[in-house]
């Protein structure tokens, strides 16, 4: 393969939020959606704990609701919104509904229904990566300047098992040269500074656990990922 690396697996830790998913803003519109007056009394220091309490005096359903309603807008139906408000309840639905692209912000949303209703919402958990990636030849040094989820993503693949589900169910895209649905399995990512030494980024990135449950005691692996459109 032109693509070689070293992989070391920093970091596999359990995470219950997204730093800055919901930041002041988003709690701002969500006070706006709900219609509670005199936000602008509201510190920064106390408007986490005033949304939580303002979306408390709503039936969880219904809070579910305006808060499906803010961060997914109108990517829903009434009939789904409804549907996934229930079934928020009881399951895991940032691992297992159907349409990939919602799963980020289904997690986003379950954070808030617990803060908000624990004894009703479970308590939701995904999985904070970290890897240090280290090119073994130059070619590969391009993709670890400027990682993109779909190297991302084959990257990991790299490091399990054929029987990770992110094989079972991806495997024709992650050997071609379009993995569309890498985005959405590589919810966010960032980079620290590239090093000339020794060629190598560390890369920092939230996912859910379904798709790296297989890396659990895995330390360093050598991987052959590239990036859609570099396949040859």
């Amino acid at each position: 393969m032109k693509y070689k690396y070293l992989v070391e697996l920093q970091e596999l830790m359990e995470v219950h939020e997204i730093s800055g998913a919901w930041s002041n803003q988003n709690l701002i519109q969500l006070l706006k959606h709900i219609e509670y007056d005199d936000i602008d009394s509201i510190s920064e220091d106390e408007l986490k704990d005033m949304t939580i309490m303002a979306l408390s005096d709503l039936r969880p359903e219904e809070a579910a609701v305006k808060v499906l309603e803010l961060r997914l807008g109108d990517r829903l139906n009434k009939g789904q919104r409804q549907n996934i408000a229930e079934e928020l309840k009881e399951d895991r639905l940032w691992e297992e509904y159907a349409d990939l692209k919602y799963h980020e912000e289904l997690f986003n949303v379950a954070c808030m229904l617990y803060w908000t209703f624990p004894k009703v919402y479970s308590e939701p958990d995904i999985v904070r990566m970290q890897l240090k990636v280290q090119a073994l030849n130059s070619a590969s040094e391009v993709n670890v300047k400027n990682p993109s989820a779909s190297f991302i993503a084959r990257l990991l693949n790299d490091g399990m098992e054929d029987n990770n589900m992110m094989y079972r169910l991806f495997d024709e895209q992650i050997k071609s040269n379009k993995f569309t649905e890498s985005e959405d399995i590589i919810w966010i990512f960032e980079m620290s500074s590239y090093s000339d030494s020794d060629k190598s980024n560390v890369i920092t990135l939230y996912t859910s656990w379904n798709w790296v449950e297989k890396l659990k005691g895995v330390k360093n692996y050598e991987s052959t990922a590239y990036s859609d459109g570099q396949f040859i």
